[in-house]
């Protein structure tokens, strides 16, 4: 009777033993954040091409973009950009819709952005039927008075693509760029303004007005106009495109329309930029 409870036992002992490793692994739950660490593409490298590299190769290290960044070593917190505001067009205004659901993003940032903004209509008539001006809480304003009229002590501004995309062509968009700023000063003389350079596109959306060697072509002449008068000058372009110069097509929301507007990969690759660049500025 021993014996048959002890080969009892030992079967008993076996049959567990083959529930638990003979079936497979066991599998540890993985977090979300692990999950996204394991898919999410690449950012591209940091800081302007070297010299003599054809336009449009990232250069340097890559990092991956899982989800909203954390704090990391040559990254300022979240809260930095509490005293900024961002003025763009649709593209800023995605940047707007994330960190709103997100603080965790660029903090208590504020917007003053609006659908097909560009340097040139944000210099007409605030009553003009024709024009695109930003809302600052219910408020119609121009884009010139943000850091006016929100107290920002930074401004970073990303315009330019409707500019070129409206036929006014690099050299007028330019100089449509230089006057606006002009305005901003005039209203706040103490402001640090951060240039972001105008964004690249996917290739299959470029056309005769507006195509991603326009836009680097513009960015170069925004990189000088900065240089000569002590604006920080942020190279977004070559964060955001591939090794051929064009938007990277995982991080594009908007492939059968403009082609040219980032999607949540995108635009955490753009957030963490951010934090890093201006660590350096």
């Amino acid at each position: 009777m021993k014996k048959l409870i002890a080969l009892a036992l030992c079967l008993t002992t076996a049959v567990s033993a083959a529930l638990l490793c003979g079936c497979g692994k066991v599998r540890v739950p993985v977090s979300s954040a692990d999950a996204e660490a394991q898919t999410a593409p690449q950012q591209a490298s940091q800081g302007s091409p070297a010299q003599g590299t054809p336009q449009g190769t990232p250069q340097g290290n890559t990092q991956a973009v899982t989800a909203a960044p954390a704090q990391q070593d040559g990254m300022v917190e979240p809260t930095w950009f509490n005293d900024a505001v961002f003025v763009g067009d649709s593209i800023t205004t995605t940047l707007d819709y994330f960190c709103a659901d997100d603080p965790g993003l660029l903090g208590d940032a504020m917007f003053v952005c609006a659908d097909s903004l560009s340097f040139h209509n944000a210099q007409w008539d605030i009553n003009d039927p024709d024009a695109v001006h930003p809302t600052y809480r219910g408020e119609k304003v121009l884009a010139e008075t943000a850091a006016e009229v929100t107290g920002a002590n930074k401004l970073f501004i990303l315009l330019g693509v409707n500019d070129i995309d409206s036929s006014y062509g690099v050299e007028d968009s330019v100089e449509s760029m230089k006057t606006f700023i002009q305005k901003v000063l005039s209203r706040s003389p103490n402001v640090q303004i951060y240039m972001q350079s105008t964004t690249p596109m996917i290739p299959e959306k470029e056309n005769d007005h507006i195509s991603n060697a326009l836009i680097r072509e513009f960015d170069e002449k925004m990189q000088a106009f900065c240089s000569e008068n002590g604006y920080h000058y942020l190279d977004l372009y070559h964060q955001m495109c591939d090794d051929t110069g064009a938007l990277r097509a995982e991080w594009c929301d908007d492939p059968n329309d403009d082609g040219i507007h980032f999607n949540y990969q995108g635009t955490l690759a753009w957030v963490n930029y951010l934090r890093s660049a201006v660590a350096g500025a």
